[in-house]
């Protein structure tokens, strides 16, 4: 028979663990939601802030914080040493094209528009991201469909475009990708690699990259998910475990912002495009072009390495080997916008 004492010290016990348990429910579990929320919202947020810089074949381009546009490195057509004056929030590059996208939700394109990828007049819309590929061109409209011109000899620049409600788009040589709200990832396009698979990549993505013919894409956890031509080892197809925030492809590289600001770099760096030991900084945002690579620090300022036959990726070192100035030319210009628009 249980004492008095035994029940009044059990009841005592159970009312502490109903304390505990209310706790847990009513403080510590919606507490940490919001912390691993604000975390995957952070890292949303990072992942975006690649839409500040942009590479092509032999030309860079980043956001000033003033919105214009600053351009260095083999000067195109369209093109201005100078820069782009305007009101601009993303900018990105194709092989010969460039876009950029508007804070009132239009597009302004130059370069070569052959096949229509860059519309002299631009595109008029209520867009919220942009992609440049190699001849063909992408834009997310507001109400989550995708919008394509250019090239289409592969299918990835359908003329009526792509439906869906979509978050980011990234564009490749020949095909192109895009997350869905549900983190689900739509791909079309050349497939020759395995690079665009028809039936597209599940999981739980928040920002893709597309290169020539390979594809990356950063789980919520931060490691990144390669598929696509791997040769010089730039997709493995076991991924990159790490906790990153951003992702570039380029042509055979790629590139990795961690949350600690460093980059991660693998893949082909016959020009140094991408050195294995990666590149030590505090760094918010990455750009790969074909040959040659590009960082955004914390601080405005902008960070080149890999091939500079056209001052495409300028350095304090060229500067001073060749008795030129295009890193210095470049630094009068900082500081560059670091700030992260997201107009969806």
């Amino acid at each position: 028979m249980e004492s008095s004492g035994d029940a009044h010290g059990h009841g005592l016990r159970d009312a502490a663990i109903a304390v505990w348990r209310n706790w847990l429910v009513v403080v510590h579990k919606p507490r940490r939601l919001a912390i691993v929320k604000e975390r995957d919202e952070h890292r949303k947020r990072i992942s975006r802030a690649n839409a500040n810089l942009a590479a092509r074949l032999d030309f860079s381009l980043a956001l000033r914080k003033n919105g214009s546009i600053a351009c260095w490195g083999g000067v195109e057509d369209q093109d201005s040493p100078d820069g782009i004056q305007g009101d601009f929030v993303m900018v990105a590059a194709g092989h010969s094209h460039t876009l950029a996208l508007q804070c009132d939700g239009n597009i302004a394109c130059w370069g070569s528009n052959g096949d229509g990828r860059a519309p002299p007049d631009g595109m008029q819309g209520d867009f919220v991201a942009i992609a440049a590929g190699g001849v063909h061109s992408l834009a997310i409209r507001r109400d989550g469909n995708i919008a394509c011109w250019g090239y289409n000899g592969h299918g990835q620049a359908p003329p009526d475009g792509i439906h869906g409600d979509f978050v980011m788009v990234a564009a490749g040589a020949a095909h192109s990708l895009a997350i869905r709200r549900d983190g689900s990832i739509a791909c079309w396009g050349r497939n020759y690699d395995g690079e665009a698979p028809p039936d597209g990549i599940q999981g739980d993505f928040v920002a893709i990259a597309a290169g020539a013919a390979h594809s990356l894409a950063i789980r919520r956890d931060g490691s990144i998910a390669c598929w696509g031509r791997n040769y010089d080892g730039k997709a493995p197809p076991d991924g990159i475990q790490g906790d990153f925030v951003a992702i570039a492809a380029g042509a055979a590289h790629s590139l990795a912002i961690r949350r600690d600001g460093s980059i991660a770099c693998w893949g082909d760096n016959e020009d140094g495009q991408s050195p294995p030991d990666g590149i030590q900084g505090d760094f918010v945002a990455i750009a790969a072009g074909h040959f040659h690579s590009l960082a955004l620090q914390r601080d405005g300022n902008i960070a080149c390495w890999g091939d500079n036959d056209d001052g495409q990726a300028p350095t304090p070192e060229h500067d001073e080997e060749y008795g030129e100035d295009e890193y210095a030319t470049l630094s009068a210009k900082f500081p560059f916008m670091t700030d992260v628009h997201i107009l969806l």
